[in-house]
């Protein structure tokens, strides 16, 4: 059993009152501040509630609150800036927060002790069934990763072999999982990484940087920390060390490249892209170009997803939600709610493309960025807005509170009704869920709620009966 990690009372009201006279002394509103301060106590009791970070719900929602609202007010403080600047409505936003989490922390209260009767997935029981696992995860989610790239590159819509791709390139973190096991068994508990890890890791990564995408960079490297963490496995000074060196990387060289070499990848095929890519790395004329290409990315209609004032602070940009999600609840102030049509597109996303042919080919991101004034008819832009804000804009009040006292405890009964986190597929639900479901509106926590159980569980059989049937050494 893991160590829940719950936060003392001591602890919780001494970072609330950090914050409160930081924002004070930076300048920031006493109603915002009020709000800003009961919402981080909802968020402590109910990390306490959902027993810390020794459950899927606890470490969930522990990613969820720090993505929308911890890090931001904690990066305002220590730049001492404002925490209501920099957005469109800055009592409104906080107060919605605020509504939000006071609802999570009722409804896990009152529901998130319920657990059901849920088909589990087939995990591997003996070593041999974790090794042909692993090679099966392997191959065939590299397959699917080249074969969805390629698809996306091409530009033939929703094609067999894109939905393919899309369906099973999420197979190379299982297979990152289950290196991860293997090297440990093999060391006794001494190691964790090994060139079975390093594989599915570093082909995640090349193929992330052949798309120009950061999240392929960051998210093996998640998956593997939590496959470490959920096994109990005590992280050295080197690791530490390597994560920091890691984030400095990623926010000084690895992104400011990758959002210059997003010029090159206009082209109509994988290879000619790949090559144009390939080639402006290696044709940079200086790093001035660099940081201008990511100086120019950053700044999104005329600064309106910018939360922070001083240069440097895009990596804290994308951990703050809020900023974004202001713009959202801003522009339904006014009293404008789309209802059912963001949440339709996200589910119609959800449905196999041999089912329903006309399936949107992208989802509400697009919409949503409309809603909130950053994209247009002509330009379609996506950017990422939480489930608090698109509740509110889709619903209002009462869109918020149900989501929250009913949407969020409820996703949190099925991931614990079906896995077990320190097991394989668990550990994969686990890292999915942390590592994408912050960013995503209520349709892609719906998706999260209902399609990922379902196809981890036929993914689990349909491998896991694979391997029993073949022979393997000691078998009768």
């Amino acid at each position: 059993m893991l160590n829940p990690r719950r936060i003392s009372p001591l602890i919780l009201i001494s970072a609330v009152g950090f914050l409160v006279i930081g924002e004070l002394l930076a300048g920031t509103s006493l109603y915002y501040v009020t709000m800003m301060a009961i919402a981080m106590i909802c968020i402590g009791t109910t990390y306490n509630i959902l027993s810390g970070a020794s459950t899927i719900g606890g470490l969930f929602f522990s990613a969820y609150a720090l993505g929308t609202l911890v890090i931001s007010q904690f990066a305002k403080v220590l730049l001492l800036e404002g925490a209501d600047k920099n957005l469109e409505a800055p009592q409104l936003t906080i107060t919605v927060y605020m509504v939000f989490y006071l609802c999570v922390m009722i409804g896990c209260f009152l529901f998130g002790w319920i657990r059901i009767q849920l088909p589990k997935p087939l995990e591997p029981e003996t070593q041999s069934h974790l090794d042909m696992t692993y090679v099966i995860a392997l191959c065939l989610g590299a397959f699917a990763t080249f074969a969805f790239t390629v698809n996306s590159v091409s530009g033939g819509g929703q094609t067999a072999a894109r939905s393919f791709g899309l369906g099973f390139q999420n197979m190379l973190l299982f297979a990152i999982v289950l290196a991860v096991e293997k090297r440990l068994r093999d060391t006794g508990g001494l190691h964790s990484f090994g060139i079975k890890v390093f594989i599915p890791m570093a082909v995640i990564m090349v193929f992330g940087f052949l798309d120009t995408s950061r999240s392929p960079i960051i998210i093996p490297s998640i998956v593997y920390i939590t496959a470490c963490y959920v096994k109990g496995y005590q992280f050295k000074r080197k690791h530490y060390l390597a994560a920091v060196l890691g984030i400095v990387a990623i926010s000084t060289v690895i992104s400011p490249v990758e959002i210059y070499l997003r010029q090159f990848r206009d082209a109509p095929s994988f290879s000619e892209r790949n090559y144009a890519i390939i080639h402006g790395l290696f044709t940079i004329p200086n790093w001035t170009s660099v940081t201008s290409a990511s100086e120019e990315a950053n700044v999104m209609d005329e600064g309106r997803g910018q939360y922070y004032n001083r240069a440097g602070t895009f990596i804290l940009g994308r951990l703050s939600m809020i900023r974004s999600d202001s713009n959202l609840i801003s522009a339904c102030s006014s009293g404008y709610h789309y209802g059912f049509e963001a949440l339709k597109i996200d589910l119609l996303m959800q449905v196999p493309h041999f089912i329903y042919n006309s399936k949107p080919e992208a989802s509400s991101a697009a919409f949503l960025g409309r809603v909130a004034g950053i994209g247009s008819d002509e330009q379609n832009l996506y950017p990422s807005y939480s489930a608090i804000s698109d509740s509110y804009g889709a619903y209002g009040w009462w869109g918020v509170a149900l989501e929250a006292m009913v949407g969020f405890p409820l996703l949190f009964i099925i991931y614990e009704s079906i896995f077990d986190m320190s097991r394989p597929w668990g550990t994969v639900a686990l890292g999915l869920l942390c590592s994408r479901g912050w960013g995503m509106s209520l349709g892609g926590l719906a998706g999260m709620s209902i399609r990922t159980p379902i196809e981890i569980l036929l993914l689990s059989y349909l491998i896991g009966i694979v391997v029993r049937m073949i022979p393997s050494k000691g078998d009768r």
